[in-house]
């Protein structure tokens, strides 16, 4: 028995505001049944006394310690830029702004 009409497809394509032809509505709610059907074939099986398994990897959050370390100074930085003001640097204005 079929557990995603047409019409299912059709409501979750209209949520998601997609455009499908009747014939992407007719193959995509066979595609999305028998992707249901696996799912559920992999829930009936029985895992009683079966040990969950764990993450083999043991690094989580593998980083660099946060050290303070000499860096440039303000004017240091703003020497090579082409164009400096009040302490930042000076880029072309975008997208139409006004100087």
């Amino acid at each position: 028995m079929s557990q995603i009409s047409r019409d299912d497809v059709a409501h979750l394509a209209r949520l998601a505001r997609l455009t499908l032809t009747d014939g992407e509505l007719q193959s995509f709610a066979g595609q999305l049944d028998a992707i249901l059907e696996h799912v559920s074939r992999i829930q009936a099986v029985d895992v009683t006394g079966v040990e969950a398994t764990d993450n083999p990897l043991t690094d989580l959050n593998v980083t660099r310690p946060d050290d303070v370390v000499p860096s440039l100074t303000q004017e240091e930085a703003l020497s090579g830029a082409p164009k400096a003001v009040d302490g930042r640097f000076a880029v072309p204005r975008i997208l139409g702004e006004e100087e």
